[in-house]
């Protein structure tokens, strides 16, 4: 049985658009905006009699083009700045007739149709079929006729098919109808018709309703979440300002421009400084965000006084106290009560980020008030994240829920079949990482140690539920997919309150938690449901089971994976990780953490219970080759060679170096293991010993450079026949060498085990020296007090205590000196110490013979050729170097058993074998 709406309509209305939603275009000049074309209506409808309509096209590239096909002469169209005018003449045949415009942008084109009444009966309906999602929507349909009709809605179709409301428009013969579409609540799709019949009569035409079964939770509808309401500023004041730096700047709509206090900032009175931001006609306002500076963090805000006033109560009153700590974050403050019929909102900083003592900037500072549309969430959930339903809620509470974003959470809620994993999670507060890169002296470890397993689109509106907190904290949106550079700062970030957030994305990628607070250990954990946005899931060895790496990895969405462990943080391509890495995730991150543990154990940071806290972020770009920079490393994952280094264990296990490398860089101890001329040099003790710690070679034992068999052999004869003075050695490994040789004298032998650890420990406590030239002889100091020997001979063959007056350049060239009266202060003061000397040939110790220094083995005589300038040694043991002379002068030195000289001379040669305790045995031949 068929029932009829009561509303018969007469020459009713043949265009019939359906807008669910509307779509928001800006202008952009960017070249690598995505192509796009929209055209809105793709049909349009016309009465018989000549007439013109228009349609809005907007397209990047913007120049499109119209063309009317199949030829139609009774169809003409004139083009304007976004749109198109379609023009018709009458139509005095019997029959409608159709037509069709092509519209093109570059290489994407659209279809309008264009169909007209002729003289018989005729009721033109825009579309005839319309595909809905499982919440259903209003439909919006104008329909053209030229007879009486009406509207019949089946029985069987009126529980979720309803008719709204008609209204007349412009041309007579046409009428808008507004239909609503209920929520499907089944798992199987459903089907309706709306039909339009003639009223006196047997035309008729009917739409099809198609609405989609209920498929899981996707996190749509975010459009029925109302933004705020942006305050406007109507004036500021601020009492300092640098010129063309002013207040208005923080309020002109631009995040490019900065209000900034005055540059000078030596006056004792120069804190506190106070912004004002004056309102007119404003109903009230409920929170404010303050964005700081793009880049740098000068004059970021720490320590805050609000004041406010209003047109009521004019005096300002103190409001409340809040540190920014600082931070680069946006923040976001909700006021305690909403401040009514506002006037003014008064900063008074009082400290701020900077040189000196400080400074005060602002990028944009933005007043909202709630929109009063928006539902609350308390009706139905527990609490502000929604992630909870109260007890006793049941379909039929769920089914009166008006917002279909709430309702849809709350249904798959009740069925059990919300996806929480990812979209609601407890975060952790974190130390920011430069608190204990300054107390340690290091680089600084990662930001983003709160992945939040949620990808963003560019564009999309994203709802954020967040729990109670005290602190601040936002939301970094970061992209590494920039193909050829770097895509850590490729980002956006956010300011989250508690309660409510909608956050349009300005760009895509993956979502982390900032959390960063001094007083992380106390500071309780925030739960935050992501309502929006993509699932891509991470892996967290510390939460997740080995057997759940597959899972994840396989469901990811994202072109980017998160791979967290208990000391550091993966981020590479997913595909990659699918490719490279298989089934061995769990192993993977294993031995990442595993780097990093070696390295902070390396240098005490254990020992000395100097937790870092935060990982170690390891992540893709597409430039450069390896590098460590602030909060991270980063890797050219452009090429096969290094996506097998970085993502297969096995092939890390093997080639370590360059992530080891790059970690050493982070956990360089500045400036006393660190000094000018040694950036490249001191990280290596760290890819040293991971390398070798993991059961491969020595790199400067192996690695053979031109006649020399290895580094040794060069580093040997750079500082023992050439002489050549440490800070102007070329070579960092040759520079290596001598470092590494305390590692191994001490450590390895265990003649002081702890050798490095208490040194890295020492140089972290001790004042610093302020040219490289007295770091060096610092670190010369340090190693003789802290082993208690006098290792002077040491230092000086390898040239540590030469005069030396250059400029070296090091990323940057600076001025190396070292006096002859320095040196001479230096090794009078380690005299009078009455230190011990080693009795071991320190100098000569290295990765194939420590175990001859462990041992104090004697040396056994072989025999020895030569042939041409190449000498071989057979059946020698526990030799640990092989030292050349021509005329009693030094020319060569090896740590090999065999070797190449430079072309003989017409000098005496001789070769001696050299024993752990300097013992010299000459060779024979």
């Amino acid at each position: 049985m068929k029932s009829k709406i009561k509303n018969s309509f007469h020459l009713i209305a043949p265009f019939l658009i359906v807008l669910i939603g509307s779509l928001d275009f800006y202008s952009c000049t960017d070249k690598s905006i995505t192509p796009f074309l929209t055209v809105d209506p793709q049909t349009v409808l016309f009465n018989a009699s000549k007439s013109q309509k228009s349609i809005s096209i907007k397209s990047h590239p913007e120049n499109w083009t119209e063309t009317i096909s199949p030829v139609a002469e009774w169809i003409t169209t004139q083009k304007e700045e976004n749109s198109l005018i379609i023009q018709v003449e009458a139509n005095t045949g019997f029959q409608s007739r159709k037509g069709e415009i092509i519209i093109s942008a570059g290489e994407l084109t659209e279809k309008v149709e264009i169909e007209q009444l002729g003289e018989a009966k005729e009721i033109l309906l825009s579309d005839e079929i319309f595909t809905l999602s499982s919440d259903g929507n209003e439909i919006r349909l104008q329909v053209v006729a030229n007879i009486d009709y009406e509207i019949i809605i089946p029985e069987e179709h009126e529980s979720w098919v309803e008719w709204i409301s008609s209204r007349d428009t412009i041309d007579e013969l046409t009428r808008e109808h507004l239909f609503q579409i209920g929520w499907n609540t089944s798992q199987e799709e459903r089907r309706g018709e709306i039909i339009f019949k003639e009223t006196e009569g047997e035309l008729e035409k009917k739409a099809i309703i198609i609405q989609k079964a209920q498929e899981g939770y996707s996190g749509g509808n975010q459009d029925h979440i109302k933004d705020d309401i942006l305050v406007k500023v109507d004036r500021g004041y601020a009492s300092s300002a640098q010129q063309g730096e002013g207040i208005e700047k923080s309020f002109d709509g631009d995040m490019s421009t900065l209000y900034h206090s005055s540059w000078n900032n030596s006056g004792a009175d120069y804190f506190p400084i106070t912004l004002e931001y004056y309102f007119e006609d404003e109903a009230s306002i409920d929170y404010f965000i303050y964005y700081p500076r793009l880049s740098g963090n000068n004059g970021n805000f720490k320590e805050v006084e609000i004041w406010t006033a209003t047109h009521d109560n004019p005096e300002p009153e103190k409001l409340l106290d809040y540190d920014f700590q600082g931070s680069s974050s946006p923040t976001r403050v909700v006021l305690p009560e909403s401040l009514q019929n506002p006037s003014l909102i008064r900063f008074v900083i009082r400290s701020g980020a900077g040189d000196g003592q400080g400074f005060a900037s602002c990028a944009e500072m933005e007043f909202y008030r709630f929109n009063p549309d928006n539902f609350d969430p308390l009706a139905i959930f527990t609490d502000m994240t929604c992630s909870e339903l109260q007890s006793g809620i049941g379909m039929k509470e769920i089914e009166e829920i008006a917002n279909p974003f709430y309702r849809n959470i709350a249904f798959h809620m009740y069925q059990g079949t919300y996806p929480e994993e990812f979209r609601i999670q407890e975060y952790q507060a974190w130390p920011h990482p430069d608190e204990w890169a300054q107390i340690n002296k290091t680089s600084t470890l990662s930001l983003l140690d709160n992945p939040t397993g949620m990808s963003f689109s560019k564009g999309e509106e994203v709802v954020v539920f967040v729990g109670e907190t005290t602190y601040p904290i936002s939301l970094k949106v970061q992209d590494l997919g920039v193909y050829d550079g770097d895509g850590y700062n490729n980002a956006s970030q956010y300011p989250l309150s508690p309660g409510v957030n909608k956050l349009k994305m300005r760009n895509k990628g993956l979502g982390y938690i900032f959390y960063h607070t001094p007083d992380h250990e106390n500071a309780p954990p925030v739960v935050i449901h992501f309502a929006s946005g993509k699932v891509n899931g991470y892996y967290d060895s510390q939460k997740h089971q080995p057997e759940d790496w597959t899972r994840l990895l396989e469901n990811a969405v994202d072109p980017f994976f998160d791979v967290v462990g208990a000391h550091a943080h993966l981020t590479f391509p997913t595909e990659d990780y699918r490719t490279y890495t298989g089934d061995k995730g769990p192993e993977l991150i294993e031995m990442y953490d595993d780097l990093v543990f070696l390295e902070k154990d390396f240098m005490g940071l254990i020992k000395y219970d100097r937790p870092t806290i935060n990982r170690a972020y390891f992540h893709a770009m597409y430039h450069s080759f390896m590098y460590a920079t602030a909060y991270r490393t980063a890797y050219n994952v452009s090429g096969e060679g290094v996506k097998r280094t970085v993502m297969d264990p096995q092939t890390l296990r093997r080639d370590c170096w360059g992530p080891a490398h790059e970690m050493g860089h982070t956990f360089q101890t500045r400036p006393g293991f660190r000094w000018h001329g040694m950036t490249e040099v001191t990280n290596n003790v760290h890819s040293l010993y991971v390398q070798t710690q993991w059961g491969n070679p020595s790199r400067i034992e192996t690695e053979p450079m031109g006649r020399y068999n290895n580094r040794y052999e060069k580093a040997y004869h750079n500082s023992f026949v050439k002489n050549i003075p440490h800070p102007g050695e070329e070579d960092v490994f040759c520079k290596l060498v001598s470092l590494w040789q305390l590692q191994l004298y001490f450590s390895n032998t265990g003649v002081y085990e702890d050798f490095y650890k208490d040194f890295y420990e020492k140089v972290r406590t001790s004042s610093d020296r302020s040219t490289p030239g007295e770091q060096q002889l610092e670190f010369v100091r340090m190693v003789c007090d802290l082993t208690e020997l006098d290792l002077t001979d040491f230092f000086t063959k390898w040239g540590y205590l030469s005069p030396f007056d250059e400029s070296l350049d090091d990323y940057g060239s600076t001025r190396f000196q070292i006096t002859r009266h320095q040196i001479d202060q230096l090794l009078d003061e380690i005299r009078a110490k009455s230190y011990p000397k080693p009795e071991e040939k320190i100098e000569y110790i290295c990765d194939s013979n420590w175990e001859i220094f462990r041992d104090r083995s004697s040396v056994i005589l072989g025999s020895a050729e030569i042939k041409d300038n190449r000498i071989t040694m057979k059946d020698w043991q526990n030799v640990v170097a092989y030292e050349v002379y021509e005329d009693d002068h030094l020319i060569f030195v090896s740590n090999q058993d065999s070797f190449t000289l430079e072309e003989p001379s017409n000098a005496q040669t001789e070769v001696f074998a050299i024993g752990y305790d300097g013992s010299r045995t000459k060779v024979e031949f």
